[in-house]
């Protein structure tokens, strides 16, 4: 009995201390965060007192807009005053008369639209005063960027001020209807539904004069408004009219005789709206029934795709599981998007009882559960000599990187130990790849995931490829104006035009994972950059990536950097 308990003691006294224990690991992991996030601002802080010393407008601008926007949060202050002086720097350019300055002006109107969507995020009703007292000049800037931007201004305001949202989205419609008009309404929803059907109330009332009968593009914006906003904004007079509109359009068109040859497909198209026309006015609507059909996925678009994609970029396993009885006719699209969610966070148990519960027939349920097993195994297990096996039977080295680069890539931090493995082997067979221009991207992008798994070989490639980057600068800057305009004023032209320009954006579009992998090492490496304001620029990203994070997982694949 003695010993029974001198054995539970122990038991007992570990389970007891498992709580705290993970709180200490919490507060020690808080901790280090607000400590990272310090040392970001610190170094922001250092590059906004050397901006003075840079020489080219350009880069004065692009890199006080940068510090302000980060900055704002821990310092509102000097960020406010900071795009007070991009401001200045951005009317005397637009000043300046010089017959030079073309180029300068294209990339300063660029400059400002990045800027007016920077200080959106905090304060929209100076966004909105900055473009007014910033009009370029000798720079035509097309009515569908002032659209474009105007309604990405109004996306961001909807939150904080969806009056301001509502009126720049009301304006635009100066210009035409546009997709991004529905993220619009979509934000507007989530804040205040009356203005969210003041603004769709706006988009329906011009929209006998966008002739949807002759535009297709015209046609489709309003069956996707229609059927993505029906849930929520059904019950809207506006709606209603929509609904009205689209009958008058379809009966007008003939699509009501069944003997009407739709040489267009006008009425085919028609037959995705036709059931939500019925809830409005089934009997004027009874002669085009016959065109009702569900939209040809993945051929059409939809708006589950919408909704699924929003949910699992910024939200939640729950919210995903409750779009599932909405959208009953993508339950199985649907379940595959929840159970790709949850298992890309390791949660393989909770998978299998999804699954469990989950519509699909038992032959599919035991495909997929296969995948889940595996899944579990890549992560329990180093599978890299399988791989290895695998790539052997490919024609060529090529081939042989490309699937060991892949295959690194989908592993990634959910498995370190095989991930280092497969990079290792990939990196061998790069090297012995002749010299191309996408051998240095491959480089950055080994790097890049050498970071992501914590391994020391993040920082002793990037070493290499620094030194390699400042050789190509060296001869850019040589043969500036040749190929492309890589200098102005002096100082490298941070625009990513031309293959050196790309392959610098490429570092700092990535600068994010060597900053979350040593923020120290990172930094100090940055310092190699032989040119002054390509080492801001390095170290700016570097700060940004500390303080943002990396970026959202979409569902649907990107180009990848």
């Amino acid at each position: 009995m003695k010993r029974s308990l001198r054995c539970l003691l122990p038991l007992l006294l570990a389970v007891a201390l498992l709580p705290s224990q993970t709180f200490s690991q919490q507060v020690s992991e808080k901790q280090a965060d607000e400590a990272l996030r310090q040392k970001a601002y610190n170094l922001l802080a250092s590059l906004a007192e050397q901006i003075s010393s840079l020489q080219s407008r350009e880069n004065r601008v692009r890199t006080g807009s940068n510090i302000a926007r980060s900055l704002w949060p821990h310092d509102e202050k000097k960020a406010r005053e900071m795009f007070a002086t991009v401001t200045k720097e951005i009317k005397a350019g637009f000043a300046d008369q010089r017959l030079d300055q073309y180029n300068v002006k294209r990339n300063l109107a660029k400059l400002r639209e990045d800027t007016a969507l920077r200080i959106g995020m905090f304060d929209p009703e100076w966004a909105v005063q900055f473009l007014k007292e910033t009009p370029p000049t000798d720079v035509r800037i097309s009515d569908e960027d002032e659209q474009e931007l105007n309604l990405q201004l109004a996306t961001l305001f909807a939150e904080k001020n969806p009056d301001l949202a509502v009126k720049l989205a009301r304006e635009s419609l100066i210009h035409g209807v546009s997709l991004t008009q529905f993220g619009v309404i979509y934000q507007l929803d989530k804040k205040s539904r009356s203005h969210a059907s003041a603004l769709f109330a706006e988009i329906v009332k011009v929209a006998s004069s966008q002739n949807i009968r002759e535009v297709i593009a015209k046609e489709q914006f309003y069956y996707m408004l229609a059927r993505l906003f029906e849930p929520t904004l059904g019950s809207d007079p506006a709606f209603r009219d929509l609904m009205n509109y689209f009958t008058d359009v379809g009966l007008e068109a003939g699509c009501g005789k069944k003997n009407y040859r739709d040489s267009e497909g006008f009425c085919y198209r028609m037959g995705v709206v036709v059931p939500l026309m019925e809830k409005v006015d089934a009997k004027r609507v009874a002669p085009l029934k016959h065109l009702v059909r569900k939209a040809a996925y993945p051929y059409e678009w939809t708006p589950a795709l919408y909704h699924y994609g929003y949910a699992y970029e910024n939200g939640s396993v729950e919210d995903l599981v409750a779009l599932l009885p909405k959208y009953p006719d993508f339950r199985g699209f649907g379940q595959g998007v929840v159970l790709r969610k949850v298992v890309e966070a390791g949660d393989f148990e909770r998978a299998r009882k999804l699954l469990n519960e989950f519509t699909w027939p038992d032959s599919t349920k035991r495909n997929v559960l296969k995948d889940i097993d595996e899944a579990q195994r890549i992560v329990n297990e180093d599978t890299a000599e399988e791989l290895f096996r695998d790539a052997r039977e490919l024609r060529n080295e090529g081939e042989r990187f490309d699937y060991l680069f892949r295959m690194a890539t989908e592993i990634g931090p959910r498995n370190p130990q095989t991930t280092v493995k497969l990079l290792d082997r990939a990196s061998e067979l790069l090297d012995k790849l002749p010299p191309q221009k996408w051998q240095t991207q491959y480089q950055i992008g080994i790097a890049m995931r050498y970071c992501q798994v914590k391994s020391d070989r993040c920082f002793t490639m990037l070493e290499p490829i620094i030194r390699r980057m400042n050789e190509l600068v060296s001869a850019a800057t040589k043969l500036n104006a040749f190929d492309n305009e890589y200098l102005r004023d002096g100082e490298w032209n941070m625009t990513a035009e031309g293959g050196v320009g790309s392959l610098l954006t490429m570092l700092a579009q990535n600068a994010v994972y060597f900053a979350l992998c040593d923020f120290d090492r990172a930094v100090a490496l940055s310092s190699q950059f032989e040119r002054r304001e390509i080492r801001m620029m390095a170290q700016l990203k570097l700060a940004q990536g500390a303080l943002d994070g990396p970026p959202k997982k979409p569902l649907f694949a990107k180009f990848e950097h």
